[in-house]
């Protein structure tokens, strides 16, 4: 039996990931490192993503206390111009849910330089 509650908690290393400048047109990836520092055994219900440019990868198993994990988020850098997404994180603890932001800027194309 899975216990929720006050005494389940996640840690993550970094609740930010900046990407800086990323290519257009290319799928980037950032991974969030967590631990299960509380008493309790952890699951992670669900993890939820602003749109559909970011598709966030997340383990499907109890974490015991000490074990931990990653959250990989997978970023399309469909459109130019600078990023923020927010991914939820729902798990079984008092202090869910927990944000994580990506961010970042994709390039704009050069312009073609067509008067001569």
């Amino acid at each position: 039996m899975l216990v929720s509650g006050k005494n389940s908690n996640i840690s993550f290393k970094a609740e930010l990931y900046d990407f800086g400048v990323i290519p257009s047109k290319k799928e980037a990836t950032a991974i969030f490192n967590f631990s299960n520092t509380g008493e309790n055994p952890i699951v992670i219900k669900d993890v939820k993503a602003t749109c559909g440019c970011t598709v966030p990868e997340y383990p499907k198993k109890i974490i015991k206390t000490g074990e931990g994990g990653e959250i990989r988020v997978i970023y399309d850098a469909k459109y130019p111009g600078r990023f923020n997404k927010t991914i939820t994180v729902f798990y079984n603890g008092k202090d869910s849910p927990k944000k994580l932001i990506i961010k970042g800027k994709v390039p704009y194309p050069k312009e073609i330089d067509s008067i001569k």
